[in-house]
């Protein structure tokens, strides 16, 4: 598994990550350079090109190629690097400023740490290498849970006898899902922050489905195929209605905290699976 560079805000590193070679950091891959010159339909192809430059820089960024406070090379360089024009570097560089990647100065852009960042650069972490790093994937999962469950909290205080009603109408349909088919919570998520009607977390709420939905989806489904894991599954659903239908806000958010628990389980076991798989499979190959 790929795992970033970790660092602090002195640039010391605090993990472990991918060690890129010489060549590598003076040439553009060779998948870079075919993409760059035929891989794109979009009617502004000097635009697609900055993205592409973009998106190579920020993962040597993010594995740890490049590290804070470092220099990044200059217009010039990279421009032949990436046999670019000037002007789609400078895009590039204004791309990975805006993210808080880079610092853009008149002397030369220095990289900014990692934890200075914006929001969008975590769905790009997850996205580096084969599978995302289990230790984000739980961090994602502890802090979308906090808000999804205080979400929840606010909206059972507030909400009308009719709004309860429609909490449970939710619930019923997921029960009624066939076994073995994972249960998604993101309507109800969405219902609750309608019924709190609080702004802020309606918009976090759709900054982490833009860049962690699609992230997770591709780890895979928890397996639902024991009648153990099915049991369990249900019971969450079951004890988050008798929760919400006693107006029991503080239990509301506490069935939504155990049910984050039980998706980071299946989601840091799938994982394992995936690790394990290539593993087994050279064991087998050199034997």
């Amino acid at each position: 598994m790929v795992r970033p560079n970790w660092t602090n805000h002195s640039g010391q590193t605090t993990g472990t990550g991918l060690k890129w070679s010489d060549q590598t950091v003076k040439c553009a891959s060779p998948h870079f350079r075919a993409g760059a010159r035929h891989g794109s339909n979009m009617s502004d192809p000097h635009r697609s090109l900055a993205q592409e430059i973009e998106a190579e820089l920020r993962d040597d960024i993010l594995r740890g190629q490049y590290r804070p406070g470092e220099r990044l090379p200059s217009e010039r360089d990279l421009a032949t690097r990436f046999d670019a024009s000037r002007g789609a570097v400078r895009e590039a560089l204004k791309k990975l400023e805006q993210v808080g990647l880079a610092d853009v100065r008149p002397g030369g852009v220095r990289v900014m740490p990692i934890e200075d960042a914006t929001l969008e650069v975590l769905g790009h972490l997850l996205a580096l290498g084969d599978h995302p790093d289990p230790r984000l994937v739980s961090q994602v999962l502890h802090v979308v849970g906090a808000l999804m469950a205080m979400s929840a909290r606010t909206a059972i205080e507030q909400a009308s006898d009719a709004q309860i009603a429609a909490m449970r109408e939710l619930i019923r349909s997921l029960l009624e899902q066939p076994d073995g088919v994972q249960h998604d919570w993101r309507e109800l998520a969405v219902y609750f922050t309608e019924v709190n009607q609080n702004l802020v977390l309606r918009l976090v709420g759709n900054g982490l489905k833009t860049h962690f939905v699609a992230r997770f989806q591709a780890i895979g489904e928890i397996s639902l195929d024991s009648d153990q894991t099915r049991d369990a599954a249900r019971a969450q659903l079951l004890n988050l209605d008798d929760a919400i239908a006693r107006r029991d806000a503080h239990g509301t958010a506490r069935c939504i905290t155990e049910h984050f628990a039980f998706i980071e389980t299946g989601l840091i076991a799938a994982l394992a699976e995936r690790d394990a798989a290539p593993n087994a499979a050279s064991r087998e190959a050199r034997s």
